[in-house]
């Protein structure tokens, strides 16, 4: 044991000595874009700041960050740095968690990246679930439709809704999803319904601004499935502004099966041409970072989604032939 320690120890001695809270004040200083906003937020001397960084680009014999009368600029290496400087201090944080939380507890945060839709629809309406399973964790979500970056905004979980090509990452399925048409109540009474795909055009679709390719509508004909493009007065970049429309009557919307199960069993939402619904099923994942999948507190939320996307799963109806 002793041989062993001794190697260790004559192998750390070679590595530079990188203090945490240095670290943190260059990632800070990034993103503020000045030493003294820096030295402002900490009421700390701009000089402090100065001089952590010094001592990180001293240690790692590279520059960091670029000084100008017009700010800080982000080297490569300081990139790099700041990559990694973010999971590392996020390990720390999570050492002490779970050296301070008694034994068996799930604790920490989880900061969850995922579409506002979701967010509204299945994930917040859960939470007192998950509070009452997990007092101690901390749930943090970031709701936004674009593809969230995990490194960049800090999250440890993205829901994502198909094929997933970055191999950065890592993926868990955790359900499927579909699509379908739907109005209200208010909207079939005012305009009726269409009865057949071809009269699908002489109704309000509501359009997707962010995600163009839910204009075009898929529906399933004759044994294969057809598009026909989104014709309608109103438009969105968010789901859930999408869906809020459809439920005022505004028009007819392509909205995530899984996400409406509640607004149907209510009878806020009508099926509009159901019989010829796209029988296409996309599988739903949670994405985190490799790093982050062993720790209790992302297997506690992970199983947590997976329940939600199981509650939400609707039977996936018969298409027209």
């Amino acid at each position: 044991m002793k041989r062993k320690t001794d190697a260790h120890h004559h192998f750390l001695s070679g590595m530079p000595e990188i203090s945490p809270g240095d670290l943190a004040m260059l990632i800070r200083a990034a993103e503020l874009g000045s030493f003294s906003a820096v030295a402002r937020e900490r009421d700390l001397p701009t000089s402090n700041v100065s001089r952590a960084i010094q001592r990180l680009e001293k240690a790692w014999k590279v520059s960091l960050l670029r000084r100008s009368t017009h700010g800080l600029s982000v080297t490569p290496e300081g990139e790099l740095a700041i990559e990694m400087g973010r999971q590392g201090l996020a390990a720390l944080a999570e050492i002490g968690t779970q050296l301070a939380a008694p034994r068996h507890e799930i604790s920490g945060t989880v900061r969850l990246a995922l579409s506002a839709a979701y967010a509204e629809s299945l994930v917040v309406p859960a939470l007192p679930r998950l509070a009452e399973r997990h007092p101690a964790l901390r749930v943090e979500l970031v709701t936004d439709d674009r593809v969230a970056n995990l490194p960049l905004e800090g999250a440890d979980l993205a829901l994502r809704i198909g094929n997933v090509q970055d191999e950065d990452l890592v993926a868990r399925q955790i359900g499927w999803n579909g699509r379908g048409l739907y109005c209200s109540p208010a909207y079939a009474a005012r305009h009726g319904t269409p009865q057949t795909p071809a009269e699908l055009d002489q109704h309000d679709v509501i359009g997707h601004q962010s995600a163009r390719n839910l204009n075009r509508i898929r529906l399933a004909i004759d044994g294969r499935v057809d598009e026909r493009i989104v014709n309608g007065r109103y438009s969105a970049n968010t789901t859930a502004v999408i869906a809020q429309m459809v439920l005022l009557g505004l028009g007819i919307g392509n909205l995530n099966r899984s996400l409406i199960q509640a607004a149907l069993r209510e009878g806020r939402l009508i099926e509009v041409l159901a019989d010829w619904r796209d029988p296409t099923e996309y599988p739903v994942y949670v994405l985190m970072l490799p790093d982050r999948q062993r720790l209790p507190r992302i297997q506690a939320m992970i199983a947590f989604l997976a329940e939600i996307m199981a509650d939400a799963s609707l039977p996936v109806g018969t298409a027209k032939r």
